[in-house]
């Protein structure tokens, strides 16, 4: 029994109290904590709010110069957008450059933007604007630029038009040609054919000039000629204007202001209650423009361009030089010819005369050009025996561009050659004074000199009048008239025609060295296929015609399979259908008779497919593999895949003696390249395999026959010897890993074969590599396909001698035939015998080793037991063929195969 004492008050109230102070002391514990990590929070908190302001950059360096002083370009490179306004303003027309230091396009163009400056430096004002500079004007302005280097040429009194076309010196001299000249004056109605000519389509403008104010509506007609080149910089649609009622009557039009559009098969009129701005002009005019055929310039980046064409269906595109210095393409006139014919559907008159006007152009091509060469050859030698021009030197700092036009650079002039000479300016040496007369008589000697002049750099001019002057500042006449003889007036009509000859000249001399035109021989002339006339209305195979300059876009035609940059005029002519992927090329000699042809036959169905290959690209070409030499790979120990191409396909694919591995590739699947150390590492395990090899091809440049074309990349495919009918896929709902190959590979072999070269040289191939019970273990299964093999031989042996017995006690056979055939069959049959001592030889040369290498005695006496083997099985396959064929000649109803036999 166990005694408790019971507790008194005083020791309960004193348990209470200290259990009390307790939970007091806990409670003030966690307040203390948590005021604790409320502190600490806050200032966490304000440790990261001071750390997370804006970081702290690095100013940007000090802007350098991006043209040369000397060059003829104003170059704002600080980005003073304002000053650069204000010099534009002053000028007629300007060409602005908008760029960054360090874009690769902006440097790229700015050495064509110099030579562009050099060319028309007298009549267009250049300057580039550094539009990348933080905080500069220009960047705040322009803050939205999406990519450099932007050109826009600025009108006075009217909005600046941007500049879209190719980025290169001859492209930006004929754009400002049409922005100098947007409009053609026509004077009577073959003036419209003659401009049919030379553009696809041509925009007439009627416009009643009669009195002083001018006509209404032309200037929306001349600014939609000008915003028109941002969609059409090649000025592929003419603009002409009418100023003449009385033409304007000629050509069936009796109301000002009238606008029109001349195409190849029909006239459109603008309507006359349509609002007459130039927005709406230009909007009208790309909406209602259709085109034979037309030129097609790819942006270089991802676009649409080609869209439109390749959409509609089958598609021609003429590869050929274009150059843009040169107002016609005999290449492409010739196109535009054929394509008259081709959608003459109705036969009709204007596009039967329009056509023979393109050909009669054409004929007189040649000729033209060769007038133009000799007559710029004389000007140049004339000249040349007039000049004797003493060169000075001016320092660079006096050709800043401080000017738009050549009178500032003449007054620059006049200050550089008070250092040389005071008396190009009327200071002659000591205190000799040229009068008045003699003054003006230097000045006049100046223009006249200098017009005669052949200006063919910018400083020429400058020079000439500085000889000029200084030569006459001694001896000049003082005789007086006030007769108008029209010297020294660089507006007369005598000034303008030789400036507009020494204009032609120079653009001649320029458009020589981008490409010399092309005429084909007249006897390459040729009448037009019978019923080849509106042939696109009679079929469903209707052709789009387009052109693409060779010269820039060169590898489109490589991508369809043509190298034309080899071609000696640099000219192809391709017909592409997206639809079926099927892309023929004309192989003759490009003319009009040879287009005609390949054309019809393109219509009829007789041509054939061209096959692309990547064996006729380039070097430099995209996505181009290096050829490689197997045998260079063999001598430094290196395991090489051949790469096939569309031209040796047949030859190594199809070889009957040997078993091909191929896998498809393409340079855009990236599992391709995840697998490839698989596809090498089976092909090493079989590299002691003679009889087997393994071959790569690029599917995506390699164009192949429709039965061996594949659409899934990567594809491994294997063909047998002698038997290339019987290829086989890899599953594709298999792994592929190496194993897997491995089995694939030796799964596709007969049991002699797989005896023979698979397991055997894939048990040698593996090497000391393998420990010794997977050597062993290999060496097992070979001997068990061994095995295999002997067994279906022996049933071949029984099966042959069976046959033999039958047909001896056939009545169908002769004692004649019966004995041609009975030494076939014994023949037959030793080579089969010959066929199993050889499998018996393997097998007991197997059983006696535990491993096999490469240059092991067994593996040596293997190979060579296989050759003897190869030809028992060619001696067999022989008489085998003998026998069908002559039990089939002797005895007609016997329909015994070689597989019976």
């Amino acid at each position: 029994m166990s005694m408790v004492m019971p507790a008194t008050v005083e020791e309960r109230d004193a348990e209470r109290n200290r259990r009390g102070s307790k939970e007091t002391l806990i409670w003030n514990m966690h307040l203390y904590c948590r005021e604790i990590c409320f502190i600490l929070l806050l200032i966490i908190t304000a440790y990261a709010s001071l750390h997370n302001a804006p970081p702290k950059v690095s100013k940007s360096p000090s802007p350098i110069p991006f043209f040369p002083r000397t060059s003829l370009v104003a170059d704002f490179y600080r980005g003073q957008l304002s000053q650069a306004f204000e010099r534009v303003s002053e000028c007629d027309v300007s060409f602005v450059m908008y760029y960054a230091p360090w874009d690769a396009e902006s440097q790229a163009t700015r050495m064509q933007f110099k030579i562009v400056a050099q060319y028309y430096y007298k009549q267009v004002y250049f300057a580039a604007i550094n539009c990348w500079q933080p905080h500069s004007e220009c960047r705040q302005k322009f803050s939205r630029i999406q990519q450099f280097p932007v050109l826009i040429v600025y009108i006075q009194h009217n909005k600046g038009v941007q500049y879209k076309g190719i980025r290169e010196a001859a492209h930006m001299i004929r754009f400002l040609q049409y922005v100098l000249r947007p409009l053609e004056r026509i004077t009577s109605l073959s003036d419209v054919m003659t401009l049919m000519s030379v553009y696809d389509a041509v925009v007439v403008g009627c416009f009643n000039f009669a009195g002083s104010i001018g006509s209404p509506g032309y200037y929306s007609f001349y600014a939609a000629a000008l915003k028109f080149l941002e969609r059409d910089p090649h000025r592929e649609v003419g603009f002409a204007v009418v100023t003449s009622m009385k033409t304007c009557a000629e050509l069936w039009i009796d109301w000002s202001p009238t606008l029109r559009i001349y195409m190849w098969n029909e006239t459109l009129q603008y309507p006359h209650q349509a609002e007459f701005t130039s927005d709406v002009l230009v909007q009208w005019i790309s909406a209602n423009t259709h085109q034979v055929s037309a030129w097609v310039t790819p942006p270089g980046v991802k676009s649409l361009t080609l869209a439109p064409y390749v959409d509609r269906g089958s598609v021609l595109i003429l590869f050929t030089p274009r150059n843009p210095l040169q107002d016609k393409n005999y290449n492409y006139n010739m196109l535009r010819e054929v394509g008259l014919e081709y959608y003459n559907c109705n036969i009709n008159p204007w596009v039967s005369n329009l056509a023979s006007h393109l050909a009669n152009e054409r004929a007189e091509m040649k000729k033209k050009y060769s007038e133009i060469e000799a007559e710029c050859v004389f000007w140049k030698e004339h000249n040349r025996s007039e000049q004797d021009i003493h060169p000075i030197h001016l320092d660079g700092e006096l050709w800043m561009n401080e000017s738009c036009h050549s009178r500032h650079v003449r007054r620059k002039l006049c200050s550089a050659c008070e250092r040389h000479s005071a008396q190009l300016c009327g200071e002659p040496e000591g205190d000799a004074r040229m009068d008045e007369n003699d003054s003006n008589k230097c000045k006049k000697e100046e223009i006249v000199s200098s017009s005669n002049h052949m200006d063919f750099g910018p400083f020429t001019k400058l020079q000439h009048e500085y000889y000029v002057c200084s030569k006459h500042s001694h001896s000049v006449s003082r005789l007086q008239t006030s007769m108008l003889t029209g010297m020294g007036d660089e507006r007369s009509s005598a000034a303008l025609q030789e400036a507009a000859l020494l204009d032609r000249c120079r653009r001649f001399r320029r458009a020589r060295h981008i490409h010399h035109p092309v005429f084909p021989h007249p006897a390459y002339h040729r009448k037009s296929p019978r019923n080849f006339t509106g042939l696109a209305c009679h079929t469903n195979k209707t052709l789009s015609l387009i052109a693409m300059d060779s010269l820039q876009f060169h590898h489109f035609a490589e991508g369809l399979g043509v190298d034309v940059m080899a071609r000696h005029d640099k000219t192809a002519v391709v017909i592409f259908n997206v639809v079926q992927e099927s892309s023929y090329t004309l192989n003759a000699e490009f003319n009009k008779g040879a287009v005609l042809e390949f054309i019809k036959n393109y219509t009829d169905g007789v041509l054939n497919r061209l096959l692309r290959s990547s064996s006729i690209l380039p070097r430099g070409a995209l996505n181009h593999y290096p050829k490689q030499d197997v045998e260079d790979c063999q001598r430094q120990g290196v395991l090489c895949v051949t790469e096939l191409n569309s031209n040796s396909f047949h030859r190594t694919v199809m070889a009957q003696n040997v078993a091909v591995v191929l896998l498809y590739h393409s340079p855009y699947c990236t599992f391709c390249h995840i697998i490839s150390h698989i596809y090498l590492t089976v092909a090493r395990y079989f590299r002691a395999v003679q009889h087997i090899i393994f071959t790569r091809i690029d599917g995506e440049n390699n164009d192949l026959p429709w039965e061996f074309t594949m659409h899934h990349y990567p594809t491994i495919l294997f063909f047998p010897a002698h038997r290339k009918s019987e290829s086989h896929v890899f599953p594709r709902h298999y792994p592929l890993t190496v194993s897997n190959l491995v089995k694939f590979v030796l799964a596709n072999l007969d049991p002699e074969e797989r005896c023979f070269w698979g397991m055997v040289g894939l048990c040698a191939g593996w090497g000391k590599q393998q420990n010794v019970d997977a050597a062993r273990d290999c060496i097992a299964r070979v001997r068990r396909e061994c095995l295999t093999a002997i067994a279906s031989t022996l049933k071949q042996y029984r099966s042959t001698k069976m046959r033999w017995h039958v047909l001896k006690v056939s009545s169908s056979l002769n004692s004649s035939q019966l004995h041609f055939y009975r030494t076939a069959t014994h023949k037959q049959l030793k080579c089969i015998v010959c066929r199993l001592q050889h499998l018996k030889e393997v097998h007991l040369i197997l059983g006696s080793i535990d491993r096999l290498q490469e240059d092991s005695i067994e593996y040596i006496a293997i190979q060579e037991i296989y050759k003897k083997y190869q030809n028992s099985v060619k001696k067999l396959d022989f008489y085998t063929e003998v026998a069908v064929t002559r039990v089939r000649d002797s005895v007609p109803h016997v329909t015994s195969t070689k597989d019976e036999l």
